[in-house]
């Protein structure tokens, strides 16, 4: 008898399994929308964003900004500033414009350099929209809908393309966000090997090189070493290598950028950087105690109005995009749940060392407990941030788009039947606010704006209905065999599992013996979380 082998393309060319049609599409949906938002926008037109591009120029010519000098490469257009608001901020987003923005502004081009700055911006939130897709994939490794619709979320929030449209150095932090969120999720799920924690370390020095507040998300990496299934680290004992493993983000971090957090100290006498006394004094800010701000419901309407748009703040239209989804997600696992006791199924438990049995349920248990801590760590930073007079800043809020996206997706794409119909309703209502983000009969000062604006407004609806049938495509799609594992359950040792990840880019399994786990993925569903329980 003759035996057929099927051809496979190259390791190397093949896209993993999370990098859908609706994944591309929602990029391509952020991209087209920032670049339209970008020329809707008056170049430099916010009071944060010449500081910003001052930060660049600066760095092209070899100095940092300092926050008594103000704007030192102002243009002849947009607005001033009396101070370099973003002097505080870490280098890394400014190092990548610079080359950029830099020459262009020598060369007397300054408004095709800050044009030239938004599209890197641009090209950073399409990045945002990959990274959290993966993250998805990551955190919750069988649910194979879920990173198309976390993709889409995340290219409709309104905020993210605000960011994408302009020179704030917000966008490359949510792309470190996202990482992180996956990295940790990666972690808690599959454990921890070498290529693994060479990752967490990168990003956790690319996330504190770009802001303070990245420490919320590396609090959340080192735990999810700390805490991992398992950590193999060559020969070194477990328990060394777990320590060593989960301090080792940390130690990146403080490599990277510990330098200017001292800088910070020597220069404002505290290492964030902040003048809030020259707020205080200067700006009209007040300061309030931190239970009025906790109690206050209009603290939180502002800071999670990521999918306002420039839509009024009262507007319901929000709320309804992002509790929605969310609120079905809590629906789609109850099911999920009540279906399984009723039934009689048990959990999937395996043998993980060195924390001896533990249960499918609790890993994914850690996942969500991880999501939520970064959030309330996010809001009791925020609260306090307002005591000394700053302002619940929506954009602030982009820190924890990432897990959100996720929830949103799991409640939108939980049940498979509905997936593409919840999808495709989601998107027609997410282009109210996007509408109120461009405008395709722009005048200013940017030649041909208006003509930009409607190519790339026409893009992004293109691409709106390429997430639409991408949806209802991955509705279709049906679990797949599971990568090879051993007769003993454990995953083939080809130098791709010992970190998780099997050959066809899919997450391993993190068990060590033949469990009901084992049974669970001949069905294709493998170790995944309630909801991925639900078709």
């Amino acid at each position: 008898m003759t035996s057929h082998r099927r051809r496979t393309a190259p390791r190397w060319a093949r896209l993993p399994e999370w990098a859908t049609l609706t994944v591309w599409a929602a990029t391509l949906l952020m991209v087209a929308a920032s670049v339209a938002r970008a020329f809707t926008y008056p170049p430099l037109g916010s009071k944060d964003e010449p500081a910003h591009f001052d930060y660049a120029v600066l760095l092209w010519h070899g100095r940092f900004p300092v926050f008594e000098d103000g704007i030192t490469y102002g243009t002849t257009f947009g607005v001033d500033a009396p101070v370099q608001w973003v002097s505080q901020h870490p280098p890394l987003y400014y190092l990548v414009l610079a080359p950029i923005v830099g020459p262009l502004y020598d060369g007397d081009h300054a408004l095709i350099a800050v044009l030239a700055g938004r599209m890197v911006s641009a090209v950073m939130a399409g990045l945002v929209v990959l990274a959290t897709a993966w993250a998805a994939s990551r955190c919750f490794p069988g649910h194979r809908r879920l990173p198309g619709g976390a993709a889409v979320v995340t290219a409709l929030a309104g905020m993210l393309v605000q960011q994408g449209s302009s020179i704030y150095n917000d966008v490359l932090f949510v792309v470190f966000c996202a990482l992180a969120c996956g990295v940790a999720g990666a972690a808690l799920r599959t454990g921890v090997g070498p290529r693994l924690l060479v990752g967490a370390a990168l990003v956790g020095a690319g996330g504190m090189a770009t802001r303070l507040t990245f420490f919320v998300w590396l609090i959340a990496i080192c735990a999810a070493v700390l805490l991992a299934p398992t950590v193999r680290l060559g020969r070194l004992p477990a328990v060394w290598a777990r320590l060593l493993a989960a301090a080792t983000p940390g130690l990146a971090a403080l490599v990277a950028a510990g330098w200017w957090y001292v800088h910070n100290k020597q220069t404002t006498g505290n290492f964030s950087g902040r003048h809030a006394q020259w707020g205080l004094e200067n700006a009209g800010r007040v300061e309030r105690p931190f239970l009025d701000i906790t109690f206050d419901p209009e603290f939180y309407k502002s800071l999670f109005g990521v999918y306002r748009g420039i839509m009024k703040p009262a507007d319901p239209t929000q709320w309804v995009l992002m509790l929605g989804p969310i609120v079905l997600a809590v629906v789609v696992g109850l099911v999920a749940l009540v279906r399984r006791t009723r039934s009689g199924t048990a959990l999937p438990v395996r043998r993980v060392a060195p924390l001896g049995w533990m249960p499918a349920w609790l890993s994914v248990g850690l996942v969500v407990a991880m999501f939520v801590a970064v959030t309330l760590l996010l809001v009791v930073v925020e609260i306090q941030y307002v005591t000394g007079g700053g302002a619940p800043i929506t954009r602030y809020a982009l820190t924890v788009l990432p897990p959100i996206a996720i929830a949103m997706s799991a409640g939108l794409t939980g049940w498979r039947w509905t997936s593409g119909v919840f999808t495709a309703l989601w998107i027609a209502l997410a282009v109210v606010p996007y509408l109120t983000l461009v405008d395709l009969h722009v005048v200013g000062i940017v030649p041909h704006a208006a003509r930009v604006v409607q190519v790339m407004f026409v893009v992004s609806l293109v691409a709106m209905v390429g997430c639409v049938v991408g949806a209802f495509l991955d509705a279709r799609r049906r679990p797949e065999a599971p990568a090879a594992v051993s007769r003993s359950g454990a995953p083939t040792t080809d130098g791709t599992a010992a970190d998780g990840i099997v050959a066809d880019g899919t997450a391993a399994e993190d068990t060590g013996t033949d469990t009901p786990a084992a049974e669970d993925r001949a069905d294709g569903r493998g170790d995944t979380a309630l909801l991925d329980r639900t078709d």
